[in-house]
């Protein structure tokens, strides 16, 4: 009934075999634009007129269009389209605190009553999840009303192991804020992240504040679902003593990423099998395969193979549900629901409609999903392995029965990766080198894996289970050395990968013309191919040459603490009063930036209680020279005698001393003002630096203060 599914080659392609490519690129265009321009009132309601009206409009040509015979049989489509595209430009709009007038952040309420609406992380002494609000307390009333909080605990010692869960009602204080902005070069735009999960606010608090109501909130299948998965890790911790072992077997077979840990993750992603520790297609694919054998050929005529069809697309879905319904998942059981299916019922499906159909059912259900750089990068991969892989196979057939699955794997780990590559290097700024290798290496045991994981799992407690464990921990810890090994080898990615999205296009472009010219043997696609490379390499030439000679002083802004940045043509300096390189604030608003203009282990970290010197930077007693230029960090803990001259001067810790006092001491160009100062220290400042006609730059609440040396001040 199911068997793997063989990409095979190009067929001419009817824009009527492909319906769906149609109505995603129509609901893809709407979505596009609500993420693109801001909601106001006038133009939703506008919207909302247009999608109902060419609904109308559709149905009323749709069922007295035999009227009119065939003279205008497109009509109805163009406005079936229309209705797509407005409504997917709706439902983006509809969440936003803008246009819903339910929303929480716009009544005035004491208190937030809502429930948890997803399973609980827990990471660096905080408990975080998101806060589904039902209803808003105000003076004396309790309204309904909606939206979603992202909510920060601060964990206590005496908590233990987290007291939350799924579908608990809360009830907390409604001191909440909104989410803000990216505030350094390379920053992850956190804000924008949570606006596709419909998040626009964030609140932290402490355990004490936070009461818990009940356990009935949430969907109760959810709910019974995760509760199902919490005790399947718990056996695995039982069977499993290593924790690198229980991590990956938690997060491999059941999609339960709670404690992974950096290091981790690090090695499959250096290595290009990051998509391992995402349950997606290729879980999806063993648990239907194994589902497929278990059931056989199960009763057999009409009834038997319904039964045996509905059987294994509640295996599927029942596995979705298992996993938490993540993107990833859906995408998958949405796919191989499509195939099961068509091959059940003996229909012809056409690959590029058969995937535009999943995009669009589950863009339909989420359309802040076309954002998800998962999504994405999880389609294209796709797209990479029907539009490559059959070129591949006629370039290099195999007939050897041993040495074609090898053959096709490693096809389909190329095309894979020619298909989310680029956007891949475009997002994260680097590639792996030893992606082929690696994802041959990995194929089999990620597959025994699986199956041990599966078996563990369903059987019961018994000597053999014992057996089972070793065995299963044993394989893991194998692979994880064998990656780890492997991510250790020179030259194992290639870091700094600065690339603007038109590049990221013309490499897509480049990739399909060579294609097209090795499938079709067509000298002028080669020409359009070799024309995009030289324009590439054109662009980074250019991109190169910018670099030479460059000497930056970056002053990130890191809340309360202080990170310096020193870029200079091949080395990067990090000044700071955290502790360490790995700090997760260095290493998620500061280290993205470092990162892209210098390899990483051309990056040299300074704490700010050392004394540092070379021959392009020195560091002592909070002052630094960088080339022919000064900055002075100020904090009231050093004395200073006579009269110092810097270009900046960074103040912190709310300075007891008046800017005259300052300004008597040293000469500075630029005064700047971190995230350290109260803000009546900051509105002194201020106040005084204007009416000295003194340049000062805050950096609470702003962006960093980012000074290329090579321009003057102001």
């Amino acid at each position: 009934m199911f068997q793997p599914t063989e990409i095979t080659p190009d067929r001419a392609v009817y824009s009527g075999h492909i319906p769906f490519v149609r109505f995603l690129l129509a609901l893809s265009s709407g979505i596009i634009a609500g993420n693109l321009i801001a909601p106001t009132h006038v133009v939703y309601a506008a919207l909302v007129t247009v999608c109902l009206a060419s609904l109308v409009i559709f149905l009323a040509i749709a069922c007295f269009g035999r009227l009119w015979g065939h003279r205008y049989a497109g009509i109805p489509g163009v406005f079936f389209l229309l209705f797509l595209a407005a409504s997917g430009w709706v439902r983006v709009w509809q969440p936003d605190p803008a246009v819903d007038a339910t929303h929480f952040s716009r009544a005035r309420s004491t208190a937030l009553l809502g429930y948890i609406a997803d399973e609980p992380s827990v990471r660096d002494g905080h408990i975080r999840f998101p806060l589904a609000i039902t209803h808003c307390k105000g003076a004396d009333t309790l309204m309904g009303c909606s939206g979603m909080l992202m909510l920060t605990i601060r964990r206590e010692d005496r908590m233990g192991r987290s007291p939350f869960a799924y579908g608990d009602r809360l009830v907390i204080p409604a001191d909440y804020e909104a989410v803000e902005p990216p505030y350094n070069p390379g920053e992850m735009d956190y804000r924008r992240y949570l606006a596709n999960q419909n998040t626009w606010h964030q609140a932290y608090l402490p355990a004490m504040d936070v009461h818990k109501l009940d356990s009935r909130g949430g969907h109760p299948l959810v709910a019974r679902a995760l509760a199902l998965r919490a005790r399947m890790v718990a056996k695995f911790a039982r069977c499993l003593s290593d924790s690198v072992a229980l991590s990956v077997a938690s997060t491999l077979i059941l999609g339960y990423r709670a404690t992974l840990s950096p290091e981790l993750i690090d090695s499959f992603s250096v290595t290009g099998t990051i998509h391992v520790l995402s349950v997606s297609g290729m879980h999806v694919v063993i648990v239907c395969w194994l589902l497929a054998k278990l059931l056989g050929r199960m009763g057999g005529g009409t009834y038997g193979r319904i039964a045996r069809l509905m059987l294994l697309l509640a295996g599927i879905w029942g596995y979705a549900l298992l996993t938490g319904f993540s993107p990833a998942v859906l995408r998958a059981s949405m796919m191989i629901s499509m195939i099961v299916l068509a091959t059940g019922f003996g229909l012809s499906h056409q690959q590029y409609n058969s995937i535009a159909a999943s995009a669009f059912l589950l863009l339909w259900y989420h359309p802040k999903w076309l954002a998800d750089i998962g999504f994405q990068l999880s389609y294209l991969a796709v797209l990479g392995m029907v539009f490559l892989l059959p070129t591949l196979q006629r370039m290099f057939p195999l007939r050897h029965p041993y040495l074609r699955p090898v053959a096709d794997y490693a096809g389909m780990s190329v095309a894979a990766q020619a298909g989310a590559g680029p956007l891949a290097a475009y997002y994260f700024h680097q590639f792996p080198l030893y992606f082929l290798p690696a994802n041959l290496l990995i194929v089999l045991p990620v597959s025994a894996i699986m199956y041990l994981g599966f078996a563990l799992l369903l059987l019961p407690y018994g000597e053999y289970l014992t057996w089972i464990g070793q065995l299963l921990e044993y394989l893991i810890l194998l692979t994880y050395w064998l990656l780890d090994s492997m991510a250790q080898w020179p030259l194992a990615r290639i870091a700094g990968i600065r690339m603007s999205w038109w590049e990221s296009l013309l490499l897509y472009l480049g990739i399909i013309l060579f294609v097209r010219a090795c499938s079709g043997r067509s000298k002028r696609m080669l020409y359009g191919a070799l024309g995009v490379i030289l324009l590439l390499g054109f662009s980074s030439s250019l991109s190169e040459s910018g670099k030479v000679g460059r000497h930056e002083v970056v002053l990130f802004n890191t809340g309360r603490h202080m990170a310096i940045g020193f870029i200079g043509p091949d080395d990067a300096w990090l000044y700071s009063d955290l502790p360490a390189a790995d700090h997760p604030t260095i290493r998620f608003r500061v280290m993205p930036e470092l990162e892209s203009a210098v390899a990483a282990n051309r990056i040299h970290f300074i704490r700010q209680d050392r004394r540092y010197r070379d021959d392009r930077l020195y560091i002592r007693s909070g002052l630094i020279q960088f080339g022919d230029r000064r900055v002075l960090v100020y904090d009231n803990e050093k004395s200073y005698h006579g009269r110092l001259d810097v270009d900046i001067l960074l103040l912190r810790n709310n300075p007891h001393v008046g800017l005259d006092e300052l300004r008597q001491v040293f000469s500075f160009r630029q005064l700047v003002l971190d995230g350290s100062n109260y803000d009546r220290t900051i509105a002194r400042f201020t106040a005084e630096a204007k009416s000295a006609g003194v340049p000062v730059y805050v950096l609470k609440r702003n962006f960093a203060y980012v000074w290329p040396t090579e321009a003057p001040l102001p």
